[in-house]
Parts: structure tokens; sequence; C-alpha cells
């Protein structure tokens, strides 16, 4: 049976966390977009429509969080009928880490290194 295959954003500032993830990536992806800040994953998030978007929280010029914040922000302002689910990615394991992420909007939680099933666990829970 063919694995469902997503459009994805992974806003990212490491890039050999980028490159782990688009190999890891490969089997559940139709197209995989990155961004290197906050600032540039809201410019992508409003020109393309994603299944989810992965978010490292520590990045230059925007971080994560207030990347969240604001696609939340352009989601209500523009009466989106859904929100896209933002799935936090973190160097972190600590349950305030999470907590902070959950908090600010995001819809699941990451902790690097991650694996594969880690993610189709979050997917499923999402309803994807």
């Amino acid at each position: 049976m063919e694995e469902k295959k997503f459009r994805i954003l992974i806003a990212e500032d490491n890039s050999i966390n980028v490159q782990v993830a688009r190999f890891m990536l490969k089997p559940i992806t139709s197209c995989l977009d990155v961004v290197w800040n906050g600032e540039e994953a809201i410019g992508k998030f409003l020109q393309n429509d994603y299944d989810f978007i992965l978010m490292d929280v520590k990045m230059p010029v925007v971080d994560g969080f207030e990347a969240t914040r604001k696609i939340r922000e352009i989601e209500v302002k523009n009466n989106k009928p859904g929100k896209i689910p933002i799935i936090a990615m973190t160097a972190s394991n600590t349950y305030e880490e999470e907590k902070k992420c959950l908090e600010t909007g995001m819809d699941g939680f990451l902790s690097k290194p991650y694996q594969l099933d880690d993610l189709k666990k979050i997917l499923t829970n999402l309803g994807l």
C-alpha cells in the first residue's frame, strides 16, 4: 500500500537538519519546501497550500513561536475554515518547552533527533 503524500513546509535554519529531513520525509512527500527562518515561513504559508508545517522553534529573524502566532492571526483574520497543522521541532525535550509550543498554537511536538514514525504518530493524531 502506497503511503499518503503530503505537501510540507519546513522552517529550519540548520542545513544538516534540512538534509536529514529531506531524506527522511521523501517517502511521504509530494512537495517539500524549505525556508530558513520564521519570516520566510509566513511568506510561504501565504503563497502555498501545505498539509502541515514543521517549525523549528529557534531561528533567526523571526523564531518559530512568533511565526506560529502570526500564522494563527492570519488564519483568524482571513476566516480560514481550518487551521494548518504546525508541528514544533526542537532540540529540547522538556515538558516546559512542549507546553510553550502548544500554548503558542502549535499542534504537535517533535524533539530532535526524531524519526519518521514519531512524525507519523502525530499526523495520525491530527487526522492526516
